[in-house]
C-alpha cells in the first residue's frame, strides 16, 4: 500500500473511534463541548406582577397631602386633582404602563434605617387599584446615593430600590397630570371687503 493511503486509513479509523466515543454517555469531550445555559441574573423584578391585570386607578399623594387621581371611569380615563376632568387617553394609558413597569433594582432582606432612606417621612404615597379591585400601596423616600433609584416600602414593610427613570415618569403625572386639552379653533380679526 502506498503511504498516503495508509495515512488516510488511519485518519478514518481515528474518526470512527471518535464518533463511537462521542456516543457514549458521560464522555469528557461531549461534556466540554456542551453549551451551558446562562443563569437569568439580568432579568429585573417588577414591583407589580403583570399578571395582576390592567390598572383601574393610580393615586399619587405628596407629603403635604395634595393628591392627583388618574382613574378609569365608564371605560374612559379621568383626572381628579381637586376637580374631575377628562384625561388625555393616551397619556393616561402611558401612566398605567409606567406603573406596571416599575422595576425593582434591589430588594432588602433587612430593612435599612427609615430616616436614612427618607421612608420615615415619604415624599409620595402611591396607591394603585388593579382590575380585580385589589389595592397596592407603597411610599417613596429619598433618592439613592448613586442617583439610580429611590427607596420605596410597600404596605407589607418590604423595602426596595425602584428604578429612577420609571418612578420619575410616574411621579411626573403629579405635577403634570394627563389632562385633555380642548383644541381652540377661533380666528379673530375682521374681514375687510
Amino acid at each position: 500500500m502506498r503511504r498516503p493511503t495508509v495515512v488516510l486509513l488511519i485518519v478514518f479509523i481515528l474518526l470512527g473511534a471518535l464518533v463511537w466515543y462521542m456516543q457514549q454517555p458521560g464522555n469528557s469531550i461531549k461534556n466540554a463541548l456542551a453549551t451551558s445555559t446562562p443563569a437569568q441574573s439580568g432579568i429585573a423584578e417588577l414591583l407589580i406582577s403583570p399578571d395582576k391585570g390592567p390598572i383601574s386607578s393610580i393615586s399619587i399623594q405628596d407629603a403635604n397631602g395634595k393628591s392627583v387621581l388618574i382613574a378609569k371611569k365608564d371605560g374612559q380615563w379621568i383626572v381628579n386633582n381637586g376637580q374631575e376632568k377628562a384625561a388625555d387617553q393616551s397619556q393616561a394609558e402611558s401612566a398605567a404602563g409606567h406603573t406596571l413597569n416599575l422595576r425593582v433594582t434591589k430588594k432588602f432582606e433587612t430593612a435599612p434605617d427609615a430616616a436614612g432612606t427618607g421612608l420615615d417621612k415619604p415624599a409620595y404615597t402611591i396607591s394603585i387599584t388593579l382590575a380585580d379591585a385589589s389595592i397596592f400601596t407603597f411610599v417613596v423616600g429619598n433618592q439613592t446615593v448613586t442617583g439610580s433609584g429611590y427607596y420605596a416600602r410597600d404596605s407589607g414593610k418590604i423595602v426596595y430600590i425602584l428604578s429612577k427613570s420609571e418612578l420619575d415618569s410616574l411621579t411626573s403625572y403629579f405635577t403634570q397630570p394627563p389632562l385633555y386639552i380642548t383644541p381652540t379653533t377661533g380666528i379673530s380679526g375682521t374681514v375687510t371687503p
